[in-house]
């Protein structure tokens, strides 16, 4: 086992030999990136996802496109999300949350085709949390 003076004899040592590796400003950024990589870009949480909200977006402009009944289901299922968002939101301390009020269900259909177009990997509970996403933007 080395020594405290011996330990910092061979950390000069190797840094005259090597000054490019291990400096203090290259120890500053690698325990910042290791800081950094502990921190979560992106919070995101997952839940449960059931019913008509695991139907794919292929599957809804399908539906879309013939007026079945999965197209209703869907519609209905969308509605709901957005109620319990709503719901969720005005949980703490008696707030109000009216996402989507004005929402017309015409208007809700042709959102949701437009997103599942231009999204066909999407499940229809992707496509419930954008729009949820962008209605917040509009309140």
């Amino acid at each position: 086992m080395l020594t405290t003076e011996e330990s910092r004899y061979w950390n000069r040592r190797y840094l005259e030999l090597y000054p490019q590796t291990l400096g203090k400003q290259t120890m500053k950024k690698l325990i910042l990136i290791f800081a950094l990589s502990l921190v979560p870009i992106v919070a995101t949480a997952d839940y449960a996802i059931r019913g008509e909200g695991n139907f794919t977006c292929p599957d809804y402009v399908s539906a879309r496109q013939t007026n079945n009944a999965k197209l209703y289901s869907s519609i209905s299922w969308v509605q709901g999300f957005i109620t319990g968002v709503n719901y969720q939101n005005a949980l703490p301390e008696d707030s109000d949350s009216f996402i989507g009020r004005d929402l017309a269900a015409a208007s809700l259909v042709t959102w949701l085709e437009n997103y599942c177009r231009s999204n066909p990997q999407d499940y229809l509970a992707d496509a419930a949390e954008a729009l949820v996403a962008e209605l917040k933007g509009k309140d």
